[in-house]
């Protein structure tokens, strides 16, 4: 089973995602320039987002390089009480957990790559570094020999099945981190494009030295400028249900769960990039979301490929129209046999998605209706009916 997201978020004037340049991501896509966002931007906005961490809790895991230090030696050094001895043999296994997870970099404590573990994992590797520092106090294991045996003693070797973000979007591992269990992504997320072209502004700004009055100096404290664009994007998310299932010890609940709060947020946040100057915060207008029994893939991008023009109803509406009858052609046409709802903000909006999708299409008022019955459909306990 596949369950996939398409949505439709129109942002005012922002630069959510900068190239080195510091402009607006862009793409060519039918032959004209797009506003972008990458996928790394999405995921991250949406792993780290304060909504996801109040509905999931405790099961998001941590990226970092400085997790040997900010996460064990530094939790750790408190319960010695100063004594620098024991901070020694502390920093000393700390490092040494350093070389099990990753190559460390100039700093012993911080491993040159971006290392992910689960909220588990680094509890079970801070127990394990406590109970060499306590129960062998002069470190007579060899430090070599614990960096052979730590990952198996830790449990690092193992698929974790506590990280619902891990679960989502993988943990792929390189020659300097092969101590971990590789855990392939459930969930694939598409570069956001938007569905007409775009050409970016440029923001000429000045700040103004409050103290300076003019008297001996004039003009301003700094001169700069700043590239953004204001676009309608297209966002689509596809996840394989039997991977994520597998990713977290074959608990269906637990992966239903994770889906559902994963999906809300991705249809409620928005990456922070130059928030502070634009404040360009939107919600999904219009999401549809497709439930598919083969695991076929497929993107509604090329709904998009010829760019909508924009006329005196704005993008969204032709976007909308766009987005309902290709997928409606795709449907007649391949019979995947899909399951869908949608959903969009404007009521008047619903009845003419209506007339333009597929029949057996639901129809819902609210985003809470539209998860409520992807969760009922994904547990198998009734199906999801098309609406009167």
């Amino acid at each position: 089973m596949l369950i996939e997201l398409h949505s439709l978020t129109s942002h005012a004037p922002s630069n959510l995602n900068r190239d080195d340049l510091g402009r607006p991501k862009a793409a060519i896509f039918g032959g004209v320039q797009r506003a972008r966002i990458s996928s790394q931007a999405i995921k991250r906005s949406v792993r780290t987002s304060n909504y996801l961490a109040g509905m999931l809790a405790d099961r998001l895991s941590t990226r970092s390089r400085r997790i040997p230090e900010k996460l064990i030696y530094e939790e750790l050094s408190r319960e010695i009480n100063g004594d620098a001895t024991l901070d020694e043999r502390l920093r000393k296994l700390c490092g040494t957990f350093t070389e099990v997870i990753g190559k460390p970099d100039k700093n012993p404590l911080h491993t040159k790559q971006i290392v992910f573990m689960t909220k588990d994992e680094i509890e079970r590797a801070k127990n394990y570094v406590r109970g060499l520092l306590r129960n062998d106090s002069k470190l007579t294991k060899n430090l070599d020999e614990i960096k052979a045996n730590a990952a198996k003693d830790i449990g690092l070797n193992k698929v974790p099945g506590d990280g619902v973000d891990m679960a989502l979007f993988g943990r792929m591992t390189t020659g300097d981190a092969n101590s971990f269990a590789p855990v392939d992504a459930a969930m694939q997320v598409a570069h956001a494009i938007s569905t007409h072209e775009v050409v970016p502004d440029v923001d000429w700004f000045t700040a103004v030295d409050d103290i300076v009055t003019g008297e001996t100096e004039t003009g301003s404290g700094h001169l700069g400028e700043l590239e953004f664009n204001a676009a309608v994007f297209y966002k689509y998310f596809s996840c394989n249900m039997p991977q994520l299932i597998g990713n977290l010890n074959d608990d269906r609940s637990a992966a239903v769960d994770a889906l559902t709060a994963t999906l809300d947020a991705a249809c409620r946040v928005t990456p922070s990039g130059k928030q502070n100057s634009f404040a360009s915060h939107s919600l999904a207008d219009t999401v549809l979301l497709v439930i598919r029994r083969e695991r076929i893939p497929v993107s509604l991008a090329n709904a998009f490929e010829r760019p909508v023009v924009s006329g005196k109803d704005g993008y969204l509406s032709e976007s909308r129209r766009r987005l309902a009858e290709h997928y409606r052609d795709i449907q007649c046409g391949y019979g995947l046999g899909d399951k869908a709802i949608c959903y969009t903000i404007s009521a008047g909006e619903r009845e003419v998605l209506r007339e333009l999708l597929p029949a057996d299409v639901l129809i819902v008022s609210s985003l809470s209706e539209l998860f409520d019955a992807m969760k009922r459909h994904a547990h198998g306990d009734v199906a999801v009916e098309g609406a009167a």
